[in-house]
Order: structure tokens, then C-alpha cells, then sequence
């Protein structure tokens, strides 16, 4: 029913505009992606919070909405499935930040290995909705490089603020161990 709406509402706006075809299903694929992350966060961040988490998953959804995008990687063939893996993932990231007090040169040792693994691997196209041009390309993985960086100077400044830190650590690792899940067809 929601996805109805939403090709109903792009349709309109396409057919509004003179859309050729091909605009039309990016537009209805670029749409409908967002509208459920948009969704899949509200869901994370109401859970977590009754939970007593709600620093934490923002921290968490934070880091992972300014690398994922430009890392590429794991991906459901679902957003029920995909919801579901997150919110595992984060379970681990919290438990992994909690049980785990990294010291400095963990912090710096865990991040070099998350630059070194985007610089070589980044992005992981999505068979779904590949990148074709190289260009686009190089900038996903400048872009990812960059925000990687910049969210390892930030897990350095944070590191004497409680376990923020170690939660962008651990993300950014988590996100960079799945880049490299990437399925061989046989």
C-alpha cells in the first residue's frame, strides 16, 4: 500500500515535469529508498530509546548515515530484513562500546584499518542500482575516505567523553568488515 502511494506520488510529479522513463524509475527508486530509511531510523531510534539507548543510536545512525552511503556494502534484498540487520548490527556495536573501553591506540589502530580497507575496497557497488560512470565512483570513495577521517579525528576528540568514542569505532569498523561480504555469483 505504501509503495502504491509513493509510485502514485512520483508518478505525478514526473508526469507534471515530462519525465522520460528512465528519470521516472530513479526518482521512484530514489524515493522509495529514502522514505524507508527515513522510516527505519524513527523505528531505531523509538526502540533504542525505550531501551534507554537513544545517545547511543544516534551515534550510531549518525556515523552510519555519513559512511554507508559512500562505502557501499551489505545489503537485504528487503527493508523488513534490512531493519532487522540494523538493529542486530547496533546491538553489537552497543554491547562491543560497552563491554569493550578502548584505549587511544586501539581507537587509532581499529580506524587506520577502517581507511586502509575503504581506500582499497570502497565503494562496494549494489547490484540493484549500480554505479556505471567512474566518476561517481571516485568521488563515493573520496567521500567515504573523507567522512571516515573525519569521524576518526571526532572518536578522538570524544575519547574521554564515555564511550562515544568507542561506539563511532566500532561502527565504522562493523561497516568496513561488511564491505568485504560482497557475494560471488558461481
Amino acid at each position: 500500500m505504501i509503495r502504491q502511494k509513493m509510485k502514485k506520488f512520483t508518478g505525478d510529479i514526473c508526469e507534471y515535469n515530462g519525465y522520460s522513463q528512465q528519470q521516472r524509475e530513479e526518482i521512484e527508486y530514489t524515493f522509495r529508498i529514502f522514505i524507508f530509511e527515513i522510516l527505519k531510523i524513527f523505528i531505531l531510534v523509538g526502540v533504542f530509546s525505550f531501551s534507554g539507548y537513544f545517545r547511543e543510536i544516534l551515534c550510531i545512525v549518525l556515523t552510519m548515515s555519513l559512511t554507508k552511503p559512500f562505502t557501499g556494502g551489505y545489503h537485504e534484498n528487503s527493508q523488513i530484513k534490512c531493519l532487522v540487520v540494523t538493529m542486530i548490527i547496533s546491538i553489537i556495536i552497543i554491547i562491543l562500546a560497552i563491554n569493550n573501553n578502548l584505549n587511544i591506540i586501539s581507537i587509532v589502530l581499529l580506524n587506520l584499518i577502517n581507511i586502509f580497507s575503504i581506500y582499497h575496497q570502497a565503494p562496494i557497488i549494489n547490484d540493484n542500482m549500480p554505479l556505471t560512470r567512474n566518476d561517481l565512483i571516485i568521488r563515493n570513495k573520496v567521500l567515504a575516505l573523507l567522512s571516515s577521517s573525519i569521524l576518526f579525528l571526532v572518536s578522538l576528540i570524544l575519547y574521554n567523553k564515555g564511550i562515544y568514542s568507542s561506539i563511532i569505532t566500532w561502527t565504522l569498523f562493523i561497516n568496513s568488515c561488511l564491505m568485504f561480504n560482497k557475494k560471488h555469483k558461481v
